[in-house]
């Protein structure tokens, strides 16, 4: 709680009122690899914030697995749309390495929004930074050749290769396995 409790201020300052409310929202889980946090065709109901681990969102099509995110420590999570709009999620989200998480319902979230402007404004920066993410990732797409999606992949997590299956990160890379072997190979 302590880590936690650090990464909290560092986004807004909260006095030590507000964070025993936010602390008693949040719930502390513990996940082992291969567990499932969000299945597809429930609601997301939760914000996530991972203290360790790492986990991976993805959507199954026509059979196959498609991996759109990865979260990694100090990454705040959720399938944002179905959080948003109270619809049930097309996603899955799966522990890739056994790991801890915080998870705050967005019932609890939004009761206190009107108690304080600083539940507002960690609200408001979670959510900024759940869209950068997703921004971030969709520029890579537009800007970056597969090459640079790999490089900045490994950059994160230099060792997500031996918790990652090979098609799992050609899938997030968007090529094919093969096409993935070639670029290891020239790296």
């Amino acid at each position: 709680m302590k880590e936690f409790k650090k990464h909290i201020k560092k986004i807004v300052s909260l006095s030590e009122e507000e964070w025993d409310i936010l602390k008693n929202g949040f719930k502390k889980i513990s996940y082992s690899k291969g567990d499932l946090i969000l299945s597809e065709g429930e609601h997301c109901d939760f914000i996530g914030f991972v203290e360790t681990g790492l986990f991976r969102f993805y959507i199954i099509k026509e059979g196959n697995e498609k991996t759109t995110d990865f979260w990694f420590p100090l990454d705040f999570f959720s399938d944002y749309r179905s959080f948003l709009t109270n619809t049930p999620s097309n996603y899955n989200i799966e522990a890739m390495r056994s790991g801890t998480i915080w998870k705050l319902k967005r019932a609890y979230m939004h009761k206190h929004y009107e108690e304080s402007v600083n539940f507002n404004k960690l609200g408001r920066i979670i959510a900024e930074q759940i869209f950068l993410m997703k921004s971030l990732r969709l520029d890579s797409f537009l800007i970056d050749s597969p090459k640079e999606r790999y490089l900045k992949l490994l950059n994160k997590d230099p060792n997500i290769l031996q918790a990652v299956p090979q098609y799992m990160i050609a899938s997030y890379l968007g090529i094919t396995p093969e096409s993935l072997s070639r670029i290891r190979k020239r790296i």
